[in-house]
Formats: C-alpha cells, structure tokens, sequence
C-alpha cells in the first residue's frame, strides 16, 4: 500500500462521497461501506443499514437514489478525533449489490477529501482496474501512534454488502500489525 497523505493533527472531518450511474438493467446499488478494524480484529462496519458507529464518529448517508437521473450517492463521514481508541484501521470500499462486477455501473466517482477543503482529493480515484470484480478496497486510513496516515489500496476482493466475510478476510491479509 502507497502512503498518500499524513493527516495533519488539525483534520478531524473526513468525507467520502460516492456517485455512481444505474446499470442497463436498472436501479441497483454500488456501495460505499467503512469497515473498522483494531489491529487485524473485525470491530464493526458502517454502511447503509448500519449507518451510525455508535459514538457518532462514523455516519452513512444511506441510499440517495435520483431515479429521474438514474443516479445514487452514498456519503460516509468520519469524526477522526472521536474515534474510540481502540479503532485503529479503516477500509474504505466499493461493492456491487445485485451486478455482478462493478463494470456494470457507468461513470462511477468518488472523492474522498478534508471537510474544510472539498478540492484536495486525499485518495485516488481509479476505477479501471476494479471493473471486473465485485468489490475493490479503495483506501485506509491507518492510526499510528496519535497521527492517522491515508493509504491507497486498490485491492481487488469478492464480497460486498450482502456478505462481508471475504472483503473482511482481504482487508486482514493486507494488515500488518
């Protein structure tokens, strides 16, 4: 994994915004969901059904459907400087719901960026390599000692919404503790 950005101690709000295109066969969900971790342990996960870590410092918008546009957004916001410390971890990925790859939603974006500076992308924003499977790791966000460190990622994974279990096994195997 490639260190993108050293968080500055000031960052505390950090935004991930999604918005992708309905595939041919109409409306379906890319999703956006943040999986946290302490260590190489599972703690928990924010997503659309889940979409508050319990103090607040992690919240989802849930599904923002524009059916006239055909077109969905999710938003995944985290409070840095309120996460409980045993958080040190978090992954940051996309996942197909009913398509089978990602492939089928058109011009899919994503910007993940400081909440005072909406203009400074802090990860990147490839998806070509991703079309063909069903889930991507997009980045982390990594605590060491009391800084937070962003890396890119970009590693490909099966698994999404529905079923976790094998975006939670890739994201363990890329954990160095």
């Amino acid at each position: 994994m490639v260190l993108l950005y050293a968080i500055p101690s000031h960052f505390n709000h950090v935004i991930f915004d999604l918005f992708w295109g309905y595939p041919v066969h109409g409306c379906d969900f890319l999703d956006a969901s943040c999986l946290v971790f302490n260590g190489k342990t599972y703690l928990n996960v924010v997503d659309y059904r889940h979409r508050l870590l319990e103090n607040s410092s992690i919240w989802h918008s849930g599904d923002v459907m524009d059916h006239a546009n055909r077109k969905g957004h999710h938003t995944i916001e985290v409070r840095l400087k309120q996460l409980p410390t045993s958080v040190t971890h978090l992954y940051f990925t996309l996942s197909a719901w009913n398509s089978p790859t990602i492939a089928h939603y058109p011009n899919p974006s994503l910007k993940f960026f400081e909440a005072s500076n909406k203009g400074k992308d802090l990860c990147s924003t490839t998806f070509s390599h991703a079309r063909h499977s069903q889930a991507v790791i997009m980045c982390s966000v990594v605590r060491t000692g009391a800084q937070w460190k962003i890396f890119d990622c970009g590693k490909l994974s099966a698994g999404n919404a529905k079923n976790y279990k094998p975006l939670i096994s890739t994201v363990q195997g890329l954990i160095n503790v």
